[in-house]
């Protein structure tokens, strides 16, 4: 029964946190995004851009990259594995990359990592997809 509670108790933090990093996004808050991501983060866009944290950071910072305020995600699966807490879901509204513009309706995967007590963001990736979205049973 601990084990099932501490699970609980890091998705519950990790959930917390999400949400911080969405409004953050939705803001393009650099500031407020930074110490959310990992140091080591790999963000994987949804057509295989890939990023780590410096560079991701610094897109949103120039405006190469900005999100709209109707961006955000919407989980509907989760796993907890000790240090490691992984988010599943599907990301949606609009952003604008170089100019362009965006529109989201990707599938989308998050893992968080605790160190030194501390959760952030590791990875991320989203990609499109044609299919019906649904619920991993």
């Amino acid at each position: 029964m601990l084990a099932t509670n501490l699970e609980t108790s890091a998705l519950d933090e990790v959930r917390s946190l999400e949400l911080r990093r969405i409004e953050a996004t939705r803001n393009n808050d650099v500031d407020a995004l930074a110490p959310l991501l990992d140091d080591n983060l790999i963000y994987i866009n949804s057509v295989g851009g890939m990023y780590d944290k410096e560079s991701y950071l610094t897109d949103i910072r120039t405006h190469c990259l900005t999100y709209d305020r109707d961006f955000d995600v919407l989980e509907t699966d989760s796993r907890t594995y000790d240090d490691l807490v992984i988010l599943i879901g599907v990301m949606l509204g609009h952003s604008r990359f170089e100019g362009e513009q965006q529109v989201f309706h990707f599938r989308c995967l998050s893992i968080w990592r605790r160190t030194d007590s501390q959760w952030r963001m590791i990875a991320w990736q989203s990609s499109s997809s044609s299919h019906t979205l649904c619920k991993m049973d």
